[in-house]
């Protein structure tokens, strides 16, 4: 069936993060309707000045866009959220490597979307898009992750990673338990974009911008916040139904990444490389100065434990399944990702 002809109503869970944001975009561009859910203090000016931005030529976009209020700890809200709902695109999570938010992460990620699934089930809603993250995947020695890699649970596994495990596997509840029109899970690697620069991927752009001297040895996967959000409203309204999607346009060393994010901005380069002893000592620095001053580490353990790794990842997958659909997509080159960030971050930081 496709479900754009239901004349129903979307809805976007974390509408003000940096994938939900471009997933409202993606909906609005494609005539639907959204509900987006938000908390009192959520920055919806930013999300509407986006959809603005992005749909010139859409003058009715912002009218099919309605704020609710509701909570990912509140099943009532997410009920009441969820009343006439055709597809809920889940992008909320909270994204933290610091050790004092693993108990939030719990309450959000996982028991969050413990209750919007059973806010689904009991609303009869009949599809559900899941952003997870490849956090939630495990890793092979010497192999890319792919939609077939495991989690695995061992000391090394970071707080974050633990809580969008069992926050995927909620989602996966949903599809045995019944979701009449099934689920789709994406898993992007390290996601950038415009968004809120003072946290997740943003953070890195307004510390290069401040003049970071440090970069990591390691390397990583990335993928833009519009690819993602593309990729959901695509499955969304396709016949694919439960199957899992890494999401990897390309993979770069944390050095490249930093000094492509630096010649962007106009800023020095970081040109001291953090040596593979460097981490132990750097978290414990990090760990007093916050007991003395009170101000919040900007780097933990967990930040830094896996900085000298060489993450792979295959995200093709999606490219075949597309194809296969006969709708032809790539994945947006990093580096245009970088520019297009940059841009947005000196619009908004001046």
């Amino acid at each position: 069936m496709d479900w754009t002809k239901n004349g129903g109503v979307n809805v976007v869970t974390g509408a003000t993060g940096i994938v939900g944001m471009q997933v409202v975009i993606q909906l609005l561009s494609a005539g639907q309707n959204v509900r987006a859910l938000r908390r009192p203090a959520s920055q919806t000016q930013r999300v509407e000045g986006a959809v603005r931005q992005a749909l010139p030529d859409i003058p009715d976009a912002l009218d099919r866009l309605m704020w609710v209020e509701g909570d990912m700890e509140d099943g009532a809200s997410l009920e009441a959220a969820l009343e006439g709902a055709q597809c809920v695109f889940h992008c909320a999570a909270l994204v933290s490597f610091h050790p004092s938010d693993h108990g939030a992460m719990n309450r959000i990620n996982a028991q969050g979307t413990a209750h919007l699934v059973n806010a689904m089930l009991h609303c009869g809603t009949p599809r559900l898009v899941h952003v997870s993250s490849v956090a939630a995947l495990g890793r092979r020695a010497g192999q890319p992750t792919d939609e077939d890699t495991l989690f695995e649970d061992h000391p090394g596994v970071t707080g974050y990673a633990r809580s969008k495990h069992r926050a995927e596997m909620e989602a996966w509840r949903a599809a045995a338990e019944g979701l009449p029109a099934g689920l789709i899970v994406v898993n992007p690697t390290i996601v950038l974009g415009p968004g809120d620069f003072s946290r997740s991927s943003g953070a890195l752009f307004h510390q290069v911008a401040r003049g970071l001297k440090w970069y990591p040895q390691g390397s990583n996967g990335y993928v833009a916040s519009r690819d993602v959000a593309e990729v959901c409203v695509k499955l969304a309204f396709s016949e694919v139904r439960n199957e899992r999607f890494v999401l990897c346009a390309e993979e770069w060393t944390y050095h490249d990444l930093m000094n492509a994010i630096a010649d962007a901005m106009s800023c020095p380069r970081p040109t001291r490389p953090v040596r593979s002893w460097m981490p132990g000592v750097l978290w414990r620095a990090f760990w007093v100065v916050e007991k003395l001053t009170g101000r919040r580490s900007v780097a933990t353990r967990e930040s830094l434990a896996n900085t000298g790794a060489h993450h792979a990842y295959d995200g093709t997958k999606i490219l075949r399944t597309l194809a296969a659909l006969d709708q032809s997509w790539a994945y947006t080159p990093i580096a245009e990702t970088i520019e297009d960030t940059a841009k947005q971050y000196r619009e908004d930081w001046g």
